[in-house]
């Protein structure tokens, strides 16, 4: 959520440090390769809210990741550095999204190490970082080279310590950005118009956005003031884990109402099939009834013409 530009680190053609070059006392390092800080950023003060929202979009791009079999991480609030030559620069996007890094734990994420630059940023905004995120953090994570730039500005309007935004809220309040190269020049960020015509499977969700990067619609849900995201190959929503288990647990319930609904059918079946069998029982008990009464009769009056033909 900050830039800490303290920090030195330079390093001489690619491996070691340069010459006269002294580290950070506090910098960590594992096989002589820069590892991080014991303390990569100052804590900025957030709203409960604010790290709600940052869970939501964390687990369900994890479990979007998972569910399609991809590797990639997902990061929340952690250190990311990009240049290897120099550390002192360092960010930690809300959630970012590294597509083909491996999802293994990690303290921090260093491109030059990890391979993988991230391919999806998003920001929650907040009156602290606000002014950073719409400005310097915008800059840096184009000259990085970061496809997707999301950000996102809820109705509150005061941080835990007392900070107030100053200005309006961003209209609309999720807004996406895409690197695009025009004509010689390095890319730049444009903005991502909004979908058209699309009709979301829930109504305070009518504003999304195309993520190339992910393959899915970061959309503005009202209601909660925050960002979901929708497979529209699947026509659902990613959910995150506390979602999932809900739905889980509504779906066992329908299922379990389905069966006993089919039960109380087979049972309403059977009851109705035996009062049947029991009144074709009577009949044919009372046809038998009729039945031996005629032959009876008839017995009596052949015995009747018997006698009197005899």
């Amino acid at each position: 959520m900050t830039m800490d530009s303290r920090r030195t680190l330079e390093a001489a053609a690619g491996q070691g440090l340069a010459v006269g070059s002294s580290p950070p006392s506090d910098a960590l390092f594992r096989g002589g390769e820069f590892w991080g800080f014991p303390l990569d950023e100052e804590s900025v003060p957030v709203t409960k809210g604010h790290l709600l929202r940052c869970q939501h979009a964390r687990e369900a791009l994890e479990r979007w990741l998972e569910e399609r079999g991809l590797e990639g991480y997902v990061g929340s609030d952690e250190s990311l550095y990009w240049d290897r030559s120099d550390v002192r620069p360092v960010l930690s996007p809300d959630v970012f999204v590294a597509i083909g890094a491996s999802p293994r734990s990690r303290r921090n994420y260093r491109i030059w190490a990890e391979g993988p630059t991230p391919c999806f940023v998003l920001e929650f905004l907040s009156p602290s970082t606000r002014r950073r995120d719409l400005g310097e953090k915008k800059t840096i994570y184009e000259r990085i080279g970061i496809p997707e730039y999301f950000i996102h500005e809820d109705e509150d309007d005061e941080d835990t310590d007392g900070t107030r935004r100053k200005g309006p809220r961003i209209d609309p309040p999720l807004q996406g950005f895409r690197l695009r190269r025009r004509g010689r020049g390095r890319p730049r960020y444009e903005p991502i118009p909004a979908r058209r015509g699309v009709s979301y499977p829930a109504p305070d969700v009518v504003l999304g956005y195309p993520s190339e990067s992910l393959g899915l619609d970061v959309a503005f849900a009202a209601e909660r003031d925050g960002v979901r995201f929708f497979d529209a190959a699947a026509g659902t929503f990613v959910l995150d884990r506390a979602e999932a288990a809900e739905a889980r647990a509504d779906s066992a319930e329908a299922r379990a109402e389905t069966a006993e609904a089919r039960a109380e059918t087979s049972a309403t079946r059977v009851e109705t099939a035996e009062t049947r069998a029991q009144a074709a029982e009577a009949r044919a008990a009372s046809a038998e009834s009729r039945f031996e009464a005629s032959a009876a009769r008839i017995a009596e009056l052949e015995r009747l013409l018997a006698r009197r033909n005899g």
